[in-house]
């Protein structure tokens, strides 16, 4: 074989490999909240933790490097996390991200009546978040509304 047509064919296999290899990520899936803890003995200094346990879809591993949320409840600012922590997500299988976010109490005592009367509120988490695999890495858009029961919060 000439080095030419050596070079002709090694560069699209190589770009084939590479495009297959690079498949668009596939946004893992909330399973649930759990291990939720009250912190601090101040209005001003309280935080909530907790483990979020999501399922990764994707064929592969990924690799979780850093995420900035806010967090809602009933469309009422919770508070804030970054996320800074590299983890390891399997591929096809269950992970946990632990969560710590300062909390506003001065926001959710002033709605605690309201809060005490339903039996679930609206969850919402805006903000990016970073992943990828083999050193590349993406930011993704984290969009994330659901009903959770009260129970789960401990009010």
């Amino acid at each position: 074989m000439t080095k030419s047509f050596r070079t002709g064919i090694t560069a699209p296999l190589l770009a084939g490999i590479l495009m297959i290899s690079c498949r668009q990520i596939q946004e893992p899936e909330y399973i649930d909240i759990d291990n939720i803890a009250v912190s601090g003995n101040e209005l001003a200094n309280t935080s909530l933790s907790a483990d979020v346990r999501f399922y990764n879809p994707n064929k592969y591993n990924l690799n979780f490097k850093s995420g900035s949320l806010d967090i809602y409840i009933d469309n009422r600012l919770l508070g804030h996390t970054e996320l800074d922590s590299l983890i390891r997500i399997p591929k096809l299988d269950t992970f946990i991200i632990p969560v710590q976010v300062k909390v506003d109490m001065k926001n959710i005592i002033s709605n605690a009546l309201s809060l005490s009367l339903k039996d679930s509120v609206l969850v919402r988490l805006e903000g990016k978040v970073r992943v990828g695999r083999s050193g590349v890495f993406v930011t993704k858009p984290v969009n994330y509304t659901s009903m959770e029961k009260l129970d789960m919060f401990g009010f």
